[in-house]
């Protein structure tokens, strides 16, 4: 609907009646409407800034926050809309726009629903909106199993391989033999580490501490890593100054360049990585609760993914004993 069609809808809905309404087009139509949607109730993008703000106070961490501000900005780019105005067709429009322009991956589109589901029920609730256009939005149906398919035995030594930099192995290894969240590892100080023990007590989810715990393996990568460095006080740390602890994005930028120099088919991320170690860890007999602990899950269900698996864990068993 464009902005005159909307301004005559809204005035004929204050004024009602035949009479009114044709006096109401004639008189707009002379005139050219430009719809302004940086006051009022119905700004979407002063509605994203207060929901965001909420979320804040609500206790959500710093990189949920900007996941969410990320989103919901693509979001208000794309629709200009006033936010009482939007209707689960243009969600839907949305939704087809992440996939035909923005060639994302269900996963990702499906983070874009939780996020849109997540706003406007907040809007809804607080009574900015009389219907939630996102009732009608289904969740996706991800495949799981597949989307945590690891890195075969195979693969994971051509990732190695493909290693030049000691920062790369000391971070290949490290997130292979720890299964830490890429949050939990770029916040990590070396004065954290327990070389002696090799572990470490990292902050994660639900402002919960664990300790994670890596091979000897990575504790010779690292420490040859932090011997050739020129500093910076983190475990993975930027190599010009002030050598401050690398960014999320730059960590992922790492571990997808290391896997498109080995040549893999697929992409690799540091998520993948953790899900390599989970399942190795599994094929090699560790029991379930240990690694639902080993990676901080709060609930054993989401863990157990990792046992049905069971191809390769076949696979596995037959060339640790057959072979």
């Amino acid at each position: 609907m464009d902005a005159k069609t909307e301004l005559i809808t809204e005035l004929n809905e204050l004024f009602p009646g035949g009479e009114n309404l044709d006096r109401i087009t004639t008189v707009v139509g002379q005139y050219s409407v430009i719809r302004d949607i940086s006051s009022g109730r119905s700004n979407l993008n002063k509605r994203v800034r207060q929901f965001l703000m909420v979320k804040k106070i609500d206790g959500l961490s710093a990189r949920t926050i900007k996941n969410y501000n990320y989103n919901l900005n693509l979001f208000a780019n794309q629709n200009r809309k006033h936010v009482t105005k939007i209707t689960t067709d243009d969600i839907r429009d949305y939704i087809g726009y992440l996939y035909d322009d923005r060639h994302l991956k269900d996963s990702s589109v499906q983070t874009h629903i939780n996020t849109l589901r997540s706003f406007f029920s907040w809007l809804r609730d607080d009574g900015i909106i009389k219907k939630n256009p996102m009732t009608k939005i289904k969740s996706l149906k991800i495949d799981k199993k597949n989307a945590r398919k690891p890195l075969t035995p195979e693969e994971l030594e051509r990732f190695r391989d493909a290693c030049i930099t000691c920062r790369e192995k000391a971070m290949v290894e490290f997130f292979v033999s720890s299964g830490c969240r890429l949050d939990e590892a770029s916040s990590i100080e070396l004065d954290q580490i327990n070389f002696r023990d090799r572990c470490i007590i990292v902050h994660g989810k639900g402002d919960k501490d664990r300790t994670v715990y890596f091979s000897v393996r990575a504790g010779l990568m690292i420490e040859e890593y932090v011997r050739r460095r020129k500093g910076g006080t983190a475990l993975f740390a930027s190599s010009k100054k002030p050598y401050g602890a690398i960014k999320h994005r730059a960590i992922e930028k790492i571990i997808q360049q290391i896997g498109a120099r080995a040549g893999l088919p697929h992409r690799v991320y540091p998520h993948l990585l953790r899900h390599t170690f989970a399942t190795n860890a599994y094929n090699k007999g560790m029991d379930l609760e240990t690694i639902q602990r080993l990676l901080g899950h709060e609930n054993i269900g989401t863990t157990q993914i990792y046992a049905s698996i069971s191809e390769q864990a076949v696979r596995y068993a037959y060339d640790k004993y057959m072979s």
